[in-house]
């Protein structure tokens, strides 16, 4: 009787043996130790030895024991996290999971984000699936293989918005309740925990035409579940007063008490603020593009321009962040002609001295790089003119 033919595996790039079965990946650096790691599944699967696990219970239950004592922004920060993940592979069994489901996750979720927030993603990913294969649940982290590396993101975290999304801003969504501490932020520099604490009756003149900051928003030490407010900000220049621009007078004629709020008309928690965004974001987008995401590609119309063989109108973004908007409102203020001056631009943004401005928010624009070459252009060409 021949024997049986023992299965020659192929070594990867990365050194290691790979074999499947019924979608589970096993993986070794020796060749007869993958083929043993298969077995032993096979024989686990037919004496019915094996449990399934999904990433969307075994993530939250990972989330629940290793953060049983974090305050409430840690906590939430890994939650944000956590739900990305299950988003986009809740549904799939834990031991299913390959490298290009994580990396999927990243283009998904994570396009255009900072790469700090990225880093973080990642170390949260590689965390939870270290837990399942310490619990024999897999033999090998799909998120630290190198075909799962995420994307580099932005550098720096924040930028200013472009010509485009200011218009977009301007034209849509402005019944939406993040628009006047939106406008706030974009078109008076003010922090999003500023914008938090700001009560528009207090703080906003309309007549003397000034937007005056006295609170911020913080975690309460005795309460991590909620924010208080203080009169003590970032620096000694937080408590400040800027010129109220005719954009944000227009977002609040008409409004009273907190410039956001809860449903209930309460201060926001940063849960909840983070939620008043993602669903500004995702007003906006649909108001530029014309429908919700879920149904790009999916209505009959665009069924019908893909059947004929066509394109779809590209998908437009609004990847803004309130920081974004702060950042927006420096690079505003030294873009004029002439640039505002920059210790005046300091005292709005609440710095207490010019690092920051020049080092993040003085983004030298190509609007701004035409304007100076323009100018020395023109300064150049008087000069030669009039020399004898």
């Amino acid at each position: 009787m021949p024997r049986e033919k023992k299965p020659k595996l192929k070594k990867r790039p990365d050194g290691r043996y790979a074999c499947r079965y019924h979608g589970q990946w096993f993986y070794s650096y020796d060749h007869d130790e993958c083929l043993r790691l298969r077995e032993e599944f096979k024989q686990a699967e037919r004496e019915g030895r094996l449990a399934v696990y999904f990433v969307s219970e075994y993530a939250e239950n990972w989330l629940a024991r290793t953060y049983p004592d974090a305050n409430r922004a840690t906590y939430e920060g890994v939650k944000r996290h956590v739900q990305l993940l299950k988003n986009g592979i809740g549904n799939l069994p834990v031991n299913n999971v390959k490298p290009s489901d994580i990396k999927e996750v990243y283009s998904t979720y994570y396009n255009g984000l900072a790469n700090s927030y990225i880093l973080a993603a990642k170390r949260v990913f590689c965390a939870i699936f270290d837990a399942a294969v310490a619990d024999g649940i897999i033999h090998a982290n799909p998120a630290r293989d190198r075909t799962a590396k995420p994307h580099k993101g932005k550098s720096g975290g924040h930028r200013s918005i472009t010509p485009q999304e200011r218009e977009w801003m301007l034209t849509y969504c402005k019944n939406h309740r993040a628009f006047p501490a939106a406008m706030a932020m974009l078109y008076a520099g003010i922090r999003p925990q500023e914008a938090k604490a700001m009560n528009i009756d207090r703080d906003i003149d309309l007549d003397r035409e000034t937007v005056t900051v006295r609170q911020t928003a913080h975690i309460d030490p005795n309460n991590r579940q909620k924010y208080a407010h203080t009169d003590t900000g970032k620096t000694e220049r937080a408590n400040r007063q800027i010129p109220l621009l005719p954009p944000l007078k227009d977002a609040i004629k008409g409004k009273h008490g907190l410039l956001m709020t809860d449903t209930k008309g309460q201060p926001v928690s940063r849960t909840v603020a983070n939620t008043i965004w993602v669903s500004y974001r995702r007003q906006m987008e649909k108001a530029i593009n014309g429908i919700d995401r879920n149904w790009y590609g999916r209505t009959k119309e665009h069924k019908a321009i893909l059947a004929a063989g066509g394109k779809l109108p590209p998908w437009q973004t609004f990847d803004v962040t309130p920081y974004d908007l702060r950042h927006s409102f420096a690079t505003m203020c030294r873009d004029m002609t002439p640039p505002i001056e920059l210790h005046t631009v300091i005292k709005w943004m609440g710095h207490s001295d010019a690092t920051m401005i020049l080092k993040i928010y003085d983004e030298v624009t190509s609007e701004r790089d035409e304007s100076e070459a323009k100018r020395l252009r023109e300064s150049l060409t008087t000069n030669l003119t009039t020399k004898p």
